[in-house]
């Protein structure tokens, strides 16, 4: 039986930094309303960036998403229980992943996923452009395997010096990345990252949309978003 629903606060507020050992998706618009109705979640209520983001990372019992108020033309979804994108048919995680995905990507013009979660030292992100997906990528170092690997490297993976494993297989791509961890055990000068971490996925956020870490810095007036439970068919 799902706990019952946590006492969410509806006193306005700022925005909280996140990043880590969580997931999200930030939707290119400035209807929240929108994003609950795409992502087909039901019921929801208001709720505050305290209490939201605290139902967001598994704090208030049950799976819950926190849909932010708008931040410069964006609104994020953020959940720890999020599916994520992976050919892996272990819980149906990866075809879960595929058609939440497609679904977003035919009501919003920019559809972005980003994730962490540093004890299995998991990192995935994923962009759909104008109804077309661009880039999906999914690794864990606890696997040892990449999960995923679709789409060309985008510039600004380039740009935060990631490993470009563009046209390789999942098993290709995950060769790729030790034998570059091998070279460069050898050569410590060598600029390019063999694995990506947490810190990679906040950057590639930051550059492809918001910084999460930024928020609160940002100048974003204190308001309510939504919060909802995540349905068996979005959650892990």
């Amino acid at each position: 039986m799902e706990p019952g629903p946590p006492a969410f606060d509806q006193t306005p507020d700022r925005p909280e930094p996140f990043g880590y050992k969580v997931s999200w998706f930030a939707l290119k618009t400035s209807d929240p309303a929108a994003v609950l109705d795409a992502l087909e979640l039901g019921e929801a209520m208001p709720a505050n960036w305290s209490s939201g983001m605290a139902a967001a990372y598994g704090r208030a019992g049950g799976d819950w998403v926190f849909i932010s108020p708008p931040q410069g033309g964006w609104v994020l979804a953020i959940s720890s229980s999020w599916v994520y994108p992976t050919i892996e048919t272990h819980h149906d995680i990866g075809a879960k992943f595929d058609r939440l995905f497609s679904r977003l990507m035919k009501r919003f013009d920019d559809v972005q996923f980003f994730g962490s979660h540093r004890v299995s030292d998991f990192a995935a992100w994923a962009r759909a452009m104008n109804g077309e997906p661009v880039r999906i990528f999914a690794w864990a170092g606890s696997d040892g395997a990449v999960f995923t690997n679709f789409g060309n490297q985008t510039p600004e993976e380039a740009k935060l010096g990631l490993l470009n494993l563009t046209g390789l297989s999942p098993d290709e791509a995950t060769e790729a990345m030790f034998r570059a961890a091998e070279e460069q055990d050898e050569d410590e000068e060598k600029g390019t990252k063999s694995f990506p971490e947490e810190d990679d996925v906040v950057g590639l956020a930051a550059l492809w949309s918001i910084d999460p870490f930024e928020l609160p810095e940002q100048d974003h007036p204190p308001a309510l978003g939504l919060a909802a439970r995540l349905p068996t068919d979005l959650r892990q």
